[in-house]
C-alpha cells in the first residue's frame, strides 16, 4: 500500500470516527437567566420556557419530557427544618408544548405531607414516575413519589441523598441516605436500599460504591443541570 493510500485510509477513518461520534452525542437540557433550554442531538437548541423563574432541569430517559422547577416569588413553606423559599414542580415536552404544572408547595402539620421545594429529581427508567426530595424533617428530608400518568403524588419514606438505580438488578430501586437511631443510644448515617414503592430491601452502608461497581457498573452518576 502507497503513501497515498494510507493518508487517504487514515482520513477516512478520522471523518467516521467523527462522524461516529457525533451521532453518540446525547440531548441535554439547561437553565439559562430562569429559562429553560433543550438542546438535541442534532446540535438545535429549542429556547423552551420564558418565565425567568425556571432552574434544574431534569430530562426523561426516552427524551421526550422535561421536568423542571419554578420559584414561587415571596412564598416560603414552613418545614421541620425551618422556613424554605416555595418552588413549584413542572413538567413540559422537549418540542416545547405541553407545560404542566406537577406539583405545587403545600403546608401541612404533618411532615409526610409537606412540600415546599425539590431536590434530587429523577425519573424511573421509563419515564413514568419522578422520585423527589422536598424539606420536612429536623434531621433530614422526605422522598417522595409522582406518577406523571396520573398526577398522583406521595410519600415513600423519611431520607435524603436519594438515588435511583436505572440498570442492572435492582433497576428503578432507590439508594436513600437515612438518619437512624441504635437501641442503646446514639444515632448513624447510612445509606439503604428501597423498592420503588417504598419497601425496604437492606442495608448499603455508610458509601454506596461497593454496591454500585457489583449490581449497575454501567450506571451513570445522576447529573444537576441549571
Amino acid at each position: 500500500m502507497n503513501k497515498n493510500a494510507v493518508s487517504a485510509w487514515g482520513m477516512g477513518a478520522l471523518i467516521g470516527l467523527a462522524l461516529q461520534l457525533a451521532g453518540a452525542a446525547e440531548s441535554t437540557v439547561e437553565a439559562k437567566g430562569g429559562d429553560i433550554f433543550f438542546h438535541s442531538q442534532g446540535g438545535e437548541t429549542k429556547h423552551l420556557t420564558t418565565v425567568g423563574r425556571d432552574s434544574a432541569p431534569v430530562l426523561s430517559p426516552d427524551g421526550r419530557w422535561i421536568v423542571f422547577l419554578r420559584a414561587v416569588v415571596g412564598k416560603k413553606i414552613s418545614t421541620g427544618s425551618g422556613d424554605t423559599d416555595a418552588e413549584e414542580l413542572w413538567q413540559i415536552s422537549t418540542s416545547g408544548k405541553e407545560p404542566t404544572r406537577l406539583i405545587a408547595p403545600h403546608e401541612s402539620a404533618n411532615m409526610q405531607s409537606v412540600i415546599a421545594t425539590f431536590e434530587d429529581v429523577q425519573f424511573s427508567s421509563d419515564g413514568r414516575y419522578v422520585f423527589f426530595v422536598t424539606p420536612a424533617y429536623v434531621t433530614s428530608g422526605a422522598v417522595h413519589v409522582l406518577d406523571t400518568t396520573n398526577g398522583k403524588e406521595h410519600f415513600l419514606m423519611a431520607g435524603s441523598g436519594l438515588e435511583v438505580i436505572h440498570s442492572g438488578e435492582y433497576r428503578d430501586c432507590l439508594l436513600v441516605g437515612q438518619h437512624r437511631y441504635f437501641l442503646g443510644g446514639g444515632s448513624y448515617d447510612w445509606i439503604w436500599l428501597f423498592r420503588p414503592d417504598g419497601k425496604e430491601i437492606g442495608a448499603v452502608g455508610e458509601d454506596a460504591t461497593n454496591f454500585k461497581d457489583l449490581y449497575s457498573p454501567d450506571e451513570k452518576k445522576p447529573k444537576k443541570e441549571g
